[in-house]
């Protein structure tokens, strides 16, 4: 039996039992909260619709069972990995899901921190036309409020347009 002055047997017993599980759940990648229930679209690449400020492009992979999408053959740089995206010049920045939601028309999402950034989004899907593209087809939109925060402070609160992105 191991004598420690102000613990007696049992918390010794109880704090060595407790060891292994601390190694385990700190060596586990860290999972987001997700609800995907009958969404009203399909997932796939979608990006901010142009807002005249090319500097800045936005892209949502939304995957309803969280494995990356296949690349665009016509853009074979384009995200695949689910998470939202900002391209900074020369490559996207991949802001993790903390949590999403797809709940038949509503979207929500939050995006882990990344260097003190981080993203929310509250909207509603559809369907409709894309100009310069078969009228016939319908393809996916998410319009709704994205929110930038820095360091847990909003900066930046927009109406955006989310459209699905096809090849044409």
């Amino acid at each position: 039996m191991i004598s420690v002055p102000f613990f007696g047997p049992k918390e010794i017993a109880v704090g060595l039992f407790l060891i292994p599980f601390v190694f385990v759940a700190t060596s586990q990648e860290p999972t987001y909260s997700r609800k995907y229930m009958n969404p009203a679209f399909y997932g796939g690449l979608f990006y901010v619709e142009d807002v005249g400020n090319k500097s800045e492009v936005r892209a949502l992979v939304i995957s309803y069972d969280d494995k990356p999408i296949e690349p665009k053959p016509n853009e074979p740089a384009a995200p695949t990995i689910p998470g939202f995206y900002l391209f900074n010049g020369e490559r996207y920045v991949r802001y993790d899901f903390e949590a999403i939601e797809v709940i038949e028309k509503e979207v929500h999402f939050k995006t882990r921190s990344t260097a003190g950034e981080s993203f929310e989004f509250a909207g509603t899907s559809g369907l409709r036309s894309i100009k310069d593209f078969n009228p016939s087809i319908k393809v996916p939109f998410i319009d709704g409020l994205l929110t930038r925060f820095k360091d847990g402070k909003i900066v930046k609160r927009e109406q955006v347009r989310f459209c699905h992105a096809v090849i044409a």
